[in-house]
């Protein structure tokens, strides 16, 4: 989700930004796609003022006071790609203008990538001037909507004197889930509790979490690939109605669907800036795409070696794989993170491939139990490819091409061996 202010100063520049975020490593690029899903990193000290700085008693809303959901479309950047969700309090009698934001985070936090991998890092509530937010954030080209709440008087002084008690030092903090906690279901909860009635998605139900977040991934498949490595099966059950909040788009449609009372939650809806079109992916570039590619001209070259390969590449391949497997294995049992467990990808990323591939590089020739490896590698990627369907959890696309290519590989190594060239 888009990312928000740092002190005075609302979004740095995204150079500056991804410099922070994007760093070296494929797997720490992923881990951050969770990360997305909120906003820009803010200290507690850095964070906007609280009841004791609105001069140390909480003000009566006025009766032309508006609360209303802030809703961010995704934008071009990484970190804006699921857009965002915010309540806005605004009193121009009182010149009152808060965005409450629940998706604030700090990265000087020690050990911030080990604890965001384990589980354990807090997010915070913080609050920022609206207006200013809203003019940046589109100026980055993302939409923005602003949908009315039709609360009473003391529903609004109720809900703002619930944000502003959440914002207490004491209280802001919590343990962030990017599914089932986090900066879009924290604003459900609080309209839920002020109104008493459930706030959900109409016609949810049908679809499971990565269904619903698959259509995000569309715009950046590389990065798809490496969050369907991580995500277990657990994501792969229906998101109940009112689950399905968790992304800002549905809690938008669910807050327009609900009730407040006999009357609609949802007042006027206004449109404060259009969302700009962004170009997408190639289609030829995508993970799918590659993989086909490499495995048809590495088919097509072996054929023109007369059907003469080196040991190398088929170890090297072995090695990625287990290498792979290694990390997710690893991670899954590690983390507390429940979207990371019960990870089926570990039927295909098989650990026990690094050691074989590194035995299959360096070994002069070819002992008994690895030629039986080699036959075990080639049939489990056989069968993964004809029944992967069967398993409870769904599987990129850019699966099949690289199965289909181990299995060939092994298969010239347990077949044709004597062939190969050893240097």
């Amino acid at each position: 989700m888009v990312w928000t202010f740092r002190g005075d100063r609302l979004f740095l520049p995204p150079l500056k930004l991804e410099r922070q975020t994007l760093v070296i490593g494929f797997f720490r690029a992923i881990l951050l796609f969770v990360l997305v899903l909120s906003r820009q990193p803010a200290s507690a000290q850095d964070a906007a003022p609280t009841l004791e700085d609105l001069g140390g008693r909480l003000p009566r809303l006025s009766a032309g006071a508006e609360v209303s959901l802030i809703t961010y479309t995704p934008g071009e950047e990484l970190y804006q790609s699921f857009g965002h969700s915010s309540i806005r309090v605004r009193d121009e009698l009182l010149g009152l203008d808060r965005l409450y934001n629940f998706g604030v985070f700090d990265f000087e936090t020690p050990n911030f990538y080990v604890k965001f991998a384990h589980g354990d890092l807090l997010y915070q509530l913080a609050v920022s001037q609206g207006e200013e937010e809203i003019r940046v954030v589109g100026a980055y080209g993302q939409g923005v909507s602003e949908l009315l709440l039709n609360l009473a008087l003391s529903q609004r002084q109720s809900l703002f004197e619930a944000l502003e008690i959440n914002l207490r030092p004491e209280n802001r903090f919590y343990r962030y889930d990017f599914i089932l906690d986090n900066c879009s279901t924290r604003p459900r909860d609080v309209i839920e509790r002020i109104t008493g009635s459930p706030v959900v998605v109409p016609g949810a139900g049908k679809q499971t979490f990565r269904d619903m977040l698959d259509p995000y991934f569309i715009r950046m498949p590389w990065v798809g690939l490496g969050v369907s490595l991580l995500m277990g099966a657990n994501v792969d059950r229906l998101a109940s109605p009112r689950e399905a909040c968790f992304l800002p788009a549905d809690l938008e449609r669910a807050v327009q669907a609900s009730k407040n009372g006999e009357q609609s939650l949802a007042g006027e809806k206004k449109e404060i800036f259009a969302a700009e079109t962004f170009p997408g992916p190639s289609p030829f570039l995508s993970p799918t795409s590659v993989f086909y590619s490499v495995g048809i001209l590495w088919i097509l070259f072996w054929l023109l070696r007369r059907k003469g390969h080196a040991r190398w590449p088929t170890a090297i391949a072995l090695m990625i794989l287990g290498a792979l497997g290694l990390f997710v294995l690893g991670l899954s049992f590690w983390t507390r993170l429940w979207v990371l467990h019960r990870n089926y990808n570990l039927w295909w990323l098989i650990p026990l491939h690094f050691p074989a591939g590194l035995w299959l590089l360096l070994a002069k020739d070819r002992p008994v139990l690895l030629l039986w490896y080699l036959w075990f590698a080639f049939l489990a990627a056989l069968f993964f490819v004809c029944f992967w369907f069967l398993l409870p959890q769904r599987f990129n696309p850019a699966v099949v091409p690289l199965l289909i290519i181990v299995a060939w590989r092994c298969a010239l190594e347990a077949f044709g061996g004597r062939n190969s060239e050893f240097n």
